[in-house]
């Protein structure tokens, strides 16, 4: 095996040298604190006496350590309890000792991050006062969209070289098992701060944060009735992205995050997402099929699922009740549920998913219904090519037919079964007429996806790519170790630093599974791939002895 890291000892502290030499070799691979330090460097005054790469790495340290990243614990860490080679290597000169010792050391370290912040922060609003919104308004900084669109984009380029170094972690052969399947997803992150009070009409103490609510996209607004949606916290909303493992396959490779964006939330969910796909591409990693729950189906094609094709993934996705049967049409073939049928396919297989969720029919009949749909799905041709046209042909042609229809004579024999078009189109469709139709790549994007929906080989990668990433937004926050959830240990208010602390954790979270998969023995991993008994109970525990 080549390339990856030798982790630090299980149980090894924050101020051991051992987890401080890791912590140093994470952020020396991530490559950003000589950019931040090029960034910061300034031709008068006095020289910044604590550099970039001794506070990354302290921070790292804590987390690593399941410790909160607080930045008095970091002056504590690096002034006080690593050893003094330690402090060598992180170029950290002098102890602290006392108070009012520790205080300025702590006013230095202090004084660096917001330094490093500053570098990629997209947000001008003030923080931490609670303000009017006349006050906030004349406090806030003047960026205009391009200053804002820059500093984001350095800020996500940052935060997900950190993601990227501790998946550097992995050796050539443990990442070269990876397939590419991913999984993406939009969790909260809350904030250490309370939300704005319409009735005293001040702001919220971190005012880059949002009402984040369970419905529909997260963002704040109202039902259908005109009530306002019940609001969970006031928190920013953190994109994920995480590689996953083929429905049923051993685990060849633990599931990191891979990709990390923060937003307010509801922000454009569709282009935040697409700009994390983009930056894990754009870093070597594989592309593959794509999971994600409703919200991102509901986004606009040219900012999600267009760029999310043009990048190589395959989506994966569910529909909302609206969304249902006829999404599309083309060339006369009909998009019905992310697939191209012929037109002549019977209305109850185009209404299958529909009846089934209005209750008019139960679970085995709808499958029988999916399952009778295949031989009236398109067959490809050719492509997609570079451009994503793809070339369809008609389920009665080819040597051998799926259906029988009048207008394809070549299929009416022989009679062995296949169901046949019983009422063809009386003015017969570009797919009726010609060997094959051209589907261009923006027709139906919003829907179309590579496996047919409602099947079986759809239910167990839709399955498999949605826990994935739902398994990790909980891994994440287990108050035991990186504890996402608790905003109370991220203290530091702003988007800039809420997105440091998430991309620390994060990797942190990456470094344990990497130690728990590592641990494993391979009857072990044989062992998670196999389906647990849902029975909890059964009468045969109940047997007597003998």
């Amino acid at each position: 095996m080549t390339g990856g890291l030798r982790l630090p000892r299980a149980g090894a502290g924050a101020s051991d040298d051992e987890m401080v030499a890791f912590a140093a070799e994470l952020i020396d691979r991530s490559g950003k604190a000589p950019e931040i330090e090029a960034a910061l460097a300034k031709t008068t005054g006095r020289p910044r006496p604590l550099p970039v790469r001794a506070v990354l790495t302290a921070l790292t340290c804590l987390v690593l350590d399941d410790r909160p990243p607080f930045l008095t614990g970091a002056t504590r860490l690096l002034f006080q309890q690593i050893s003094a080679s330690s402090r060598a290597l992180l170029g950290v000169a002098g102890t602290a000792s006392g108070r009012r010792g520790f205080l300025a050391a702590y006013r230095r370290l202090r004084y660096c991050f917001h330094a490093i912040l500053s570098v990629m922060d997209p947000s001008g609003l003030p923080k931490n006062r609670r303000l009017a919104e006349q006050d906030l308004t004349a406090r806030t900084k003047r960026m205009t969209p391009g200053q804002a669109q820059a500093a984001r984009a350095r800020l996500e380029t940052f935060i997900n070289a950190l993601v990227e170094a501790s998946i550097s972690a992995l050796t050539d052969d443990e990442l070269a098992a990876y397939d590419g399947s991913t999984g993406l997803d939009a969790t909260p992150v809350p904030l250490f701060s309370r939300g704005p009070s319409r009735r005293a009409g001040l702001c919220a103490s971190d005012p880059d944060g949002g009402w984040y609510v369970r419905e529909g996209d997260h963002r704040e607004r109202e039902d259908g009735k005109g009530k306002p949606l019940k609001k969970i916290v006031w928190a920013l909303e953190a994109t994920i992205a995480t590689m996953a493992r083929p429905p049923g396959a051993p685990p060849a490779c633990p599931n990191l995050t891979t990709g990390l964006a923060l937003t307010r939330p509801g922000q454009d969910p569709g282009g935040t997402g697409a700009r994390v796909l983009a930056c894990v591409a754009a870093r070597g990693h594989k592309t593959g099929w794509l999971g994600y729950d409703r919200a991102y189906t509901d986004a606009l094609p040219g900012r999600f699922h267009l760029p999310a094709r043009a990048l190589g993934y395959k989506p994966v996705m569910d529909y909302k009740i609206d969304q249902l049967g006829i999404q599309a049409s083309a060339g006369g073939a009909i998009l019905t549920e992310g697939s191209w049928y012929c037109p002549a396919m019977p209305e109850p297989l185009i209404t299958a998913t529909t009846d089934l969720r209005n209750h008019a029919i139960d679970r085995d009949f709808y499958q029988a219904r999916i399952a009778a749909r295949a031989p009236y799905r398109l067959k490809r041709k050719d492509g997609p090519d570079a451009d994503g046209y793809e070339r369809l042909t008609c389920p009665a042609l080819g040597s051998h037919p799926g259906l029988a229809c009048p207008l394809r004579p070549g299929s009416l024999s022989p009679r062995d079964g296949r169901p046949k078009i019983l009422t063809p189109p009386e003015e017969p469709p570009k797919i009726c007429q010609q060997a094959a139709i051209t589907i261009p790549p923006d027709a139906g994007a919003r829907y179309r996806q590579g496996l047919p929906y409602g099947s079986e080989v759809w239910h167990a990668r839709y399955a498999t790519l949605r826990n994935t990433i739902e398994g990790l937004n909980g891994f994440v926050k287990d108050p035991a170790h990186e504890a996402l959830a608790q905003p109370g240990r991220r203290r530091v208010r702003g988007i800039a630093a809420q997105s440091v602390f998430t991309a620390l954790l994060l990797a942190a979270a990456n470094i344990r599974k990497i130690r728990a998969w590592r641990e494993l023995i391979p009857a072990d991993k044989t062992r998670i791939a196999c389906r647990a008994r849902r029975r909890r109970t059964s009468l045969r525990d109940y047997l007597p002895d003998g």
